[in-house]
């Protein structure tokens, strides 16, 4: 089992090549590449069809990627020791 990306560039594609050839959109073959979404069972069987593989060669199942959080409270960077009591 290889990820997308791992197949698409031993077939040299690009990411857009790879979406032209399963007639989906590069930002998918970008996101799931990126591990922020786990495709379909329809369209990971376009994108084994564009690669010539059959859908369970392709490696899909990796976790998702962690989403970053910005958060407005301020960073605390003053140790315990530094705390009046």
């Amino acid at each position: 089992m290889a990820t997308l990306r791992q197949l698409r560039e031993s077939h040299h594609l690009t990411q857009e090549g790879l979406a032209v050839a399963a007639d989906v959109s590069p930002s998918t073959v970008y996101h799931i590449e990126a591990g922020k979404v786990r495709p379909r069972p329809s369209i990971v069987r376009r994108l084994a069809r564009a690669l010539a593989v059959v859908p369970a060669e392709i490696d899909v199942d990796a976790p998702l990627a962690v989403p970053h959080v910005v958060s407005s409270e301020p960073l605390v960077t003053e140790s315990v020791t530094d705390v009046p009591e």
